[in-house]
């Protein structure tokens, strides 16, 4: 997957509000960075980088653990649970499950059906924290790039007291999610992984910006 470094993150932020940051700053926008880069990652649940597709996990009791050991990843959202490897054909059937504390459970499980796994089709969670230094990644994702510019920008816009100046600015940075949340609809991703489009993430986002 492509990325951007926060280095240019950092300097755009800068060209959009027509200064130069100082140090003391530095910690204020990279908090605004990532504030918007959680919005962002929770306007879809079929973002590529986040999106495990039919993949092998563990079956503890009648439950999925949110941290899976086969698979290494932290599971944020589950949206589709397999009893065999999925997208292979197109007859596999599918465990109900409801969603607890410690995972997703299924439901109509028995221990005389089950082989200890199954195959899930979920979002891992965003762990990264965006920005310079010890302890953050420098790798910004590119389909956020410049929503994560614009809409620092209007934050600042709005911390400034220009409202009326952030208000445009974060019309235009809405718009250049919208487009990214786009892009995705025209992979077919999510037509293929789920037939209720109309509760996504996505969907719900797109509904409420008209």
């Amino acid at each position: 997957m492509q990325t951007r470094t926060y280095a240019d993150l950092y300097d755009l932020i800068q060209a959009l509000c027509g200064v130069t940051f100082a140090t003391i700053e530095e910690a204020r926008i990279r908090a605004l960075v990532n504030r918007r880069a959680s919005k962002a990652y929770k306007a879809s649940n079929y973002w590529t980088r986040f999106l495990l597709i039919g993949e092998e996990v563990l079956i503890n009791g009648d439950t999925i653990l949110y941290s899976d050991p086969t698979s290494g990843e932290e599971i944020d959202t589950f949206l589709r649970i397999y009893k065999t490897q999925p997208y292979l054909s197109s007859s596999v059937q599918e465990y109900e499950f409801v969603v607890t504390s410690l995972g997703a459970r299924l439901v109509g499980y028995t221990s005389e059906e089950a082989t200890g796994t199954a195959y899930a089709t979920a979002k891992t969670q965003l762990l990264d924290k965006y920005g310079n230094g010890s302890g953050y990644t420098q790798n910004v994702p590119a389909e956020w790039f410049e929503y994560l510019a614009h809409g620092t920008y209007a934050d600042y816009l709005r911390a400034e007291g220009q409202q009326e100046k952030a208000a445009l600015a974060d019309q235009e940075a809405n718009e250049i999610l919208l487009d990214e949340l786009m892009k995705l609809d025209e992979q077919h991703t999510q037509t293929i992984i789920s037939n209720r489009i109309s509760t996504n993430a996505n969907m719900q986002y797109r509904n409420s910006r008209y």
